[in-house]
């Protein structure tokens, strides 16, 4: 209460809003749930009853990771450092913030739904069901105890500054990859509507009509024949479903008694047909999971603030027993690029290198692997492959999606993310037009590497002629070239200080952000030039003046080489805007952030 009200006036009133429509919701759902177990679960069958619970547990699950998710970076709602120095025992400080973890929404709305649901069972199929109540307890009991070791165990990873980011990238990138677990399953094993039964349905009508055409049954006979035969429908209908549903329930129940977070389903499910053991098995287990789960917590604790994982033993090693380099290559910040000046080979492997080591550059190649899972999964779950005159267009449009994906949030503001680092820009003697091409060479590797990828898996699932692969990375290396010399201008002219180790905005001002969008607004209109050969290609052969040509290979060369050109003197006017601009983009970079 202290926080919300150091928070201020409007935060306080905002978590009152919260509060409020929880508790709202929470009688709503206990009433409804109340009702639903009483009344309208009953007549439902087994499977059914299932289904619903393990409904709700997956609601739960889905809510609680959300709440995870967004509370990642903190593992105690109390510091415990600040207790040490009082009269207060840590295992005392522990289980406060340990019972703070039940101040969630999701437990405030769902469990009394649960509870509700459980009550209403137990006055349609008697008092056993109330054996639920316990089970419910040692459910929100483990959950909780196994958030909060996993919240510890996370403390013990950040303890170390430079690792704190990429954890938290790295469990967004789990729990981004869980979410999409349902789409890959449909990629390796795509559904399949099965069309005999429709199709016996309609051949059967068709010869039940055709014998009423030709005369060889009256009217009379035909509707009773119809009458028969929309019956035999319905019962081969209701067979397929009913068999359906036991082959679903029979995997839900395996499912559920294999993850603990189903046995709360399971034993609840089995509570409504008189079988007790699930309920009994559930509430051991998960109060043993609990228990141990809080038991680690606690050691893993009282280790993090005794200095366990942030405390470093020094070596005192002899200056004989230092061993001489193995080799004499030498290390990425040594690096010499070909064919670029020395400024701009150092400039480009030190970007690189920040890259590398930022975990915002990690969030930003993310979202094109989470939009590859989405919509290749949508396409390859398909039986139809698309033709092979459109395949070359689907390769550069999935390379191009990859390019403006990650190419704005590394690239439209490469100055933000050097911060504090930009004033070495300011402060050498370089040409500023190396400083632009080194930033555009550093991003390169991250951005045309993804695109390459692109390339080579859907070039894969829908092979082209063998010339249309060359073309594609032709057109790939014109489409950066292209979209390099919007984006510079975009983070000349619209900066944004970023708060270390994130991709999270500080300092946000009206101006920067609608330019921003803008920009956004006009950079795919720089990728459609490098287009051009495929089109040309695919109009001469659809009007018969060439065909089976390679005719895209040779003008997209051609199109590299005037991007290339256009680069070239492009830059040179970009380095006269970064001279004008570099003292406003120190400003903004540097000014603290929230």
């Amino acid at each position: 209460m202290n926080q919300f009200r150091k928070g201020g006036a409007l935060n306080f009133i905002f978590f009152v809003f919260i509060a409020v429509c929880s508790v709202i919701s929470a009688i709503g759902l206990a009433i409804t749930g109340f009702f639903f177990g009483w009344l309208a679960l009953p007549e439902a069958d087994e499977q059914v009853r299932l289904f619903v619970w393990d409904g709700i547990v997956a609601a739960i699950m889905f809510f609680w990771m959300i709440g995870l998710l967004a509370d990642l970076q903190r593992s105690e709602s109390l510091s415990l450092d600040k207790f040490l120095h009082l009269p207060v025992s840590l295992s005392g400080a522990f289980l406060i913030n340990y019972f703070s973890s039940f101040f969630s929404v999701t437990l405030m709305v769902f469990v009394p739904g649960m509870v509700g649901l459980i009550l209403g069972q137990s006055i349609a199929h008697g008092p056993r069901t109330l054996l639920a109540l316990p089970l419910l307890l040692a459910a929100v009991f483990a959950l909780t105890a196994v958030t909060y070791h996993f919240q510890c165990w996370l403390a013990t990873l950040m303890a170390n500054p430079r690792r704190k980011s990429t954890v938290v990238i790295l469990v967004t990138a789990g729990f981004i990859f869980m979410a999409q677990l349902p789409q890959l399953v449909n990629i390796m094993r795509p559904h399949k509507f099965d069309h005999a039964t429709s199709m016996l349905e309609i051949e059967e009508h068709a010869q039940l009509t055709n014998q009423l055409v030709s005369q060889k049954i009256s009217q009379p006979e035909y509707q009773k024949q119809q009458a028969d035969l929309q019956k035999r429908q319905q019962e081969r209908r209701d067979a397929t479903t009913k068999s359906s549903l036991e082959n679903a329930g029979a995997t839900a129940r395996f499912l559920s008694a294999l993850f603990p977070p189903g046995w709360l389903a399971l034993g609840s499910a089995d509570l409504t047909e008189g079988r007790v053991l699930w309920a009994l098995v559930g509430t051991l287990g998960l109060s043993l999971i609990g228990s141990a789960s809080l038991n680690r917590a606690y050691r893993t604790t009282i280790r993090l603030y005794t200095g366990h994982y942030n405390s470093k033993e020094r070596k005192v090693v002899s200056p004989l027993a230092v061993k001489a380099p193995l080799s004499n290559k030498p290390r990425l910040l040594e690096w010499q690029l070909p064919r670029v000046s020395e400024q701009v080979s150092a400039v480009a492997v030190a970007a690189f290198r920040s890259l590398t080591r930022a975990p915002e550059a990690k969030m930003a190649l993310l979202a094109p692997i989470v939009m590859a899972i989405a919509f290749g999964g949508i396409i390859l779950s398909t039986d139809e492959s698309p033709p092979r005159a459109m395949r070359p267009i689907i390769v550069f449009g999935v390379s191009s999606m990859i390019l403006l994906i990650s190419g704005v949030q590394l690239i439209g503001n490469q100055f933000g993310y050097d911060r504090t680092g930009f004033r070495a820009y300011v402060l050498s003697p370089i040409p500023r037009k190396d400083i632009l091409i080194g930033k555009n060479l550093a991003a390169a590797p991250l951005t045309v590497g993804l695109g390459l990828m692109g390339i080579a898996l859907v070039g894969g699932f829908f092979p082209m002629r063998i010339d249309h692969y060359p073309t594609a990375i032709a057109q790939l290396l014109a489409s950066y070239l292209f979209f390099c010399l919007l984006v510079n201008v975009l983070s000349m002219f619209a900066p944004m200080a970023m708060a270390a180790g994130s991709i999270k905005a500080s300092n946000v001002k009206f101006g920067p952000v609608m330019l921003q969008l803008v920009f956004l607004m006009f950079i795919p209109l720089a990728l459609p030039p490098a287009a051009l050969p495929i089109g040309i290609e695919a109009l001469l052969e659809q009007t018969d003046v060439v065909s089976g040509v390679p005719i895209s290979l040779p003008l997209s060369l051609v199109v590299l080489a005037l991007a290339l050109l256009l680069y070239r003197a492009m830059i040179r006017v970009e380095e006269e805007w970064l001279l004008l601009r570099e003292k406003k983009i120190l400003e903004v970079v540097t000014s603290k952030t929230d």
